[in-house]
Parts: C-alpha cells; structure tokens; sequence
C-alpha cells in the first residue's frame, strides 16, 4: 500500500513536500511620522540608541529595562541629580527610601511642607530655555516654531445660536445648560462659557 507522501508525488509529480523555513533576512523598518526624524534615522542601531543619537528622550517617565552603562560616575553623579530634583517635587506625605544591595535602609527624605509663597514662587520661576544639543533637536524646534494656528471656522448659526443664549440668560450659564430647546446637546455650563466667550469674542 503506498504512503501519503507517494500518493501526492504520483498525483503531482512536480509538488514537493517541503518544510516551509523563517525568513532569515530582517524585515526592513519603515520609520513612519516626522521627516527629520525619518532621515537622521540609523537602521542599524535599537530605538533607545537612535533616539540617544538624536538628542531625544525614549520616555518622560524615566528609564525603564536595560540601559547600556558607560561610565560608573557618570552615572552616580545623574543619580544624585535626580534624587535632589525629585526631593524637591516631595509633598509633605511622600517620602523617599534609599537602600543599600543588601537592602537595608541607609537614608530616608521626607518631603517638607511648603509654604504658599513658596508655592507661589515655585510655580512663577522663570525657566531658563534649554539649549538644544543636536541639530536634529534645532531642526524639529524650528520646525515647531513655524506651524501655523488655523483658526476655528466660525459659522453664522452659530453665532446666532449664542447670541439667542446670551439675549435670554446672560451669563448664567446654569439656566442656559437646563435650555433644552436652545441647548439640545446639553453641553455643560463651562463648555458654554468656553464656546460663547470664543463665539462671541
């Protein structure tokens, strides 16, 4: 009695069984988005590497997984850096642990409570701009800088609309919401202050 293998030979002589095999040649990475980026972009480095390259961060939540490590001071002395920044940005319950890799505790640095004027102030300074590092960074700024604000189309009915509103409520926005026959949407009463405020600007 003949085999499966020799009955499909004798039904197509010319098929083949064979085993299909992966694709040993790397897939090509198609860098989709900002031009800039697209074009200073290196194939043959990671994401992380490229993006170090170009003066970029990979995420503003700080490192995660493995990063590549240089130089041991270097190192230390950002981590300082960045424990005193974020000691500063410490509420007055937060704290933060520091252990040691055995893992008992060698320090601990409770936020301080803060005043209002030191709120204040916090929230007033004046930060001085970065200069940028790569001329990737210079080209996407300057590209930022050149975008243009379209302004919203305002249309007729529109301005009717609010005009309706503001002629029977004024600026009590809570009765304008309750309106079910001028407000059908029911747009809250900020969204209207916001809308009305733009409308009839």
């Amino acid at each position: 009695m003949a085999t499966v293998r020799k009955r499909r030979t004798t039904k197509t002589p010319s098929r083949k069984v064979s085993r299909k095999t992966a694709n040993k040649h790397k897939k090509k990475v198609n860098i989709t988005g900002n031009k800039i980026i697209r074009d200073n972009w290196d194939t043959s480095k990671t994401l992380r590497q490229n993006y170090a390259r170009l003066g970029l961060l990979t995420s503003l939540n700080g490192v995660t997984g493995g990063i590549e490590v240089k130089d041991e001071e270097e190192l230390m002395d950002n981590e300082q850096k960045s424990l005193e920044e974020l000691a500063e940005s410490l509420t007055e319950e937060q704290g933060i642990i520091q252990r040691d890799d055995a893992g008992n505790i060698v320090n601990v640095i409770v936020g301080k409570v803060k005043t209002k004027e030191e709120i204040a102030e916090f929230m007033l300074r004046d930060v001085a701009p970065v200069k940028a590092k790569t001329d990737v960074v210079r080209a996407l700024e300057a590209q930022a800088a050149n975008v243009l604000k379209t302004e919203r189309y305002q249309s007729e009915g529109e301005v009717v609309w609010a005009a309706k509103l503001v002629e029977k409520y004024g600026d009590d926005y809570e009765k304008m919401f309750w309106d079910r026959k001028l407000n059908p949407n029911q747009q809250t009463a900020a969204q209207l202050k916001k809308r009305i405020s733009a409308l009839l600007a």
